[in-house]
């Protein structure tokens, strides 16, 4: 897993856990929210992986896609839609989800490129969250708030 001094707001009602006791081990950071007695905790995850190679973002979140989709035992892609520029694209998909035990679950992907990384260097962020259909209507807005925070901090010495 690659680091990178992260920066983001965890949205009020979260709390941060250690990935390892969700079995989240790939995960740099994960938060959840617990609701009243549900099946499924709500969580958000973030990962951080360098991607030297040239895949487009496109192409990243596809990955994800299959990925995820050997996982579970169904997958739907909702909408998939670009955002971000030339220098740092990124890509949101919204997927559909069956467990192995039959629960339905929305999983919010948001797939972002640092700017200024280079080619070699490239870093892709992946934001998720993960919630029953009904919980994930309710905590669109707490997710896309968390988004918007995400950003690197500089380290002593560098200059911005």
């Amino acid at each position: 897993m690659t680091t990178l001094p992260l920066g983001f707001d965890v949205p009020d009602g979260w709390t941060p856990v250690d990935p390892g006791q969700v079995g989240a081990e790939g995960a740099a950071f994960v938060a959840v929210r617990s609701g009243p007695g549900g099946e499924f905790t709500a969580n958000i995850t973030v990962g951080v992986r360098q991607r030297p190679d040239p895949a487009s973002i496109a192409e990243i979140a596809e990955e994800a896609v299959e990925g995820l989709g050997r996982t579970v035992a169904g997958l739907e892609v909702l909408s998939r839609r670009p955002v971000g520029g030339q220098a740092a694209p990124g890509m949101t998909q919204v997927l559909r989800l069956r467990t192995g035990e039959g629960l339905d679950l929305v999983q919010t992907q948001v797939h972002l490129t640092v700017p200024g990384a280079e080619p070699a260097g490239r870093i892709v962020l992946e934001l998720a969250c993960t919630a029953t259909p009904e919980d994930a209507r309710a905590l669109t807005g707490d997710f896309q708030r968390f988004v918007g925070s995400v950003h690197v901090r500089h380290t002593e010495g560098e200059t911005q």
